[in-house]
């Protein structure tokens, strides 16, 4: 049995609280100050000592996937020091295997496919470029996952496997705990184990114990457990001081005592034999509800898709895409809808509206 645990990184660009009426670029929408200070809390609580810990785990085998995000890397070149080289140096063992997504951390799916694959593209070259490897594996924020999104994944991007999230409305009757096919195309689908990642999400630094943890690992009946988890768990949603980073370190060890078991990373796994088809019409998601209504049942939300929908192909004309890129952060989508948070991402609408429409110029 293989047990794969995947983390997702991305720290979001906050939002000046008032905008300038017209931008320039995307940094007129970003407080730089407060997205810094958010960014190199993270990389001290968390970044650095998850990456510290699993290079002093590599001898013992244990290894992850890892999606971070375009615009995590593009803060850690600005702020990060050695982050990317410490990165770069456990890419290059084999200690992380990268994943690849949209840039922006966004949900472009449910905007425009073309925004989609131009942001998934975009990852797949910066991280060529800063680490040698073009990733086949793709997921996204909260493993948002659909059909078409399949589809994009094979047709448009060259993807071999994407992560989806183990809802009950696809799996019905299965497990998780195999790798499953598209429908239609020659794509595997990873599935994640809710119930055993939310043991590591909700149970960090309280009831959870590598050993029990391990155990339930080496019973459970199929071919892999996907785990999958922010990578701010560790470190920064829980505090090294209740132990975050102990549950890590001897992981390895209690599943070594099950020699059943190994640790392997998205890119291995996806090399086993489908088992069956994995049909997902309706997006699901890791979020509370395993679908789309965290993100877009509120009004407030489903006006916000509305608008960044009508200004994506206005704002590339006006050269700032980049800007528009920036509002598309799943992060705030999510807290849109609660009036405070949309009021904040309104504002930079109204501003990036202001700037790339017709009576602008």
């Amino acid at each position: 049995m293989d047990l794969t645990m995947y983390l997702e990184a991305h720290q979001p660009l906050i939002l000046r609280k008032q905008p300038k009426e017209r931008i320039a670029s995307w940094l007129d929408l970003v407080d730089e100050q407060g997205s810094r200070a958010l960014f190199e809390t993270a990389l001290r609580r968390s970044y650095e000592p998850l990456l510290k810990l699993l290079a002093e785990l590599a001898p013992t085998g244990f290894r992850v996937g890892l999606r971070v995000s375009g615009t995590l890397l593009d803060q850690a070149e600005r702020w990060g020091g050695a982050f990317l080289e410490e990165l770069a140096s456990l890419v290059a063992k084999g200690v992380v295997d990268l994943v690849a997504g949209p840039y922006y951390n966004s949900l472009a799916f449910l905007l425009s496919q073309d925004e989609y694959v131009e942001q998934v593209e975009m990852h797949v070259k910066r991280l060529d470029e800063l680490f040698g490897v073009r990733p086949k594996v793709l997921s996204n924020p909260y493993l948002a996952y659909n059909d078409e999104v399949g589809r994009l994944a094979y047709d448009k991007l060259g993807m071999r496997a994407v992560i989806a999230e183990g809802a009950p409305q696809v799996l019905g009757w299965r497990t998780p705990h195999f790798v499953y096919r598209h429908p239609v195309h020659q794509l595997r689908v990873l599935v994640r184990d809710s119930e055993l990642s939310n043991e590591i999400a909700f149970g960090l630094g309280k009831w959870l114990r590598a050993d029990f943890f391990a155990d339930k690992v080496s019973r459970s009946a199929g071919s892999v457990v996907v785990i999958g988890v922010p990578a701010e768990t560790f470190g920064l949603s829980v505090p090294r001081e209740q132990g975050a980073f102990d549950f890590l370190r001897w992981l390895p060890r209690e599943v070594a005592k099950r020699r059943w078991v190994r640790v392997a990373v998205p890119s291995e796994v996806m090399e086993r034999e489908p088992v069956d088809l994995f049909a997902s019409p309706t997006v699901v998601t890791w979020l509370e509800t395993k679908d789309l209504r965290s993100l877009a049942e509120s009004p407030l939300q489903a006006a916000l898709l509305s608008q960044l929908g009508d200004l994506r192909e206005h704002a590339r004309a006006a050269g700032l895409i980049e800007a528009w890129r920036v509002l598309t952060q799943a992060d705030l989508l999510y807290s849109a809808k609660g009036i405070s948070a949309f009021t904040s991402v309104q504002r930079a609408v109204c501003s990036l509206y202001a700037s790339v429409s017709p009576q602008s110029s």
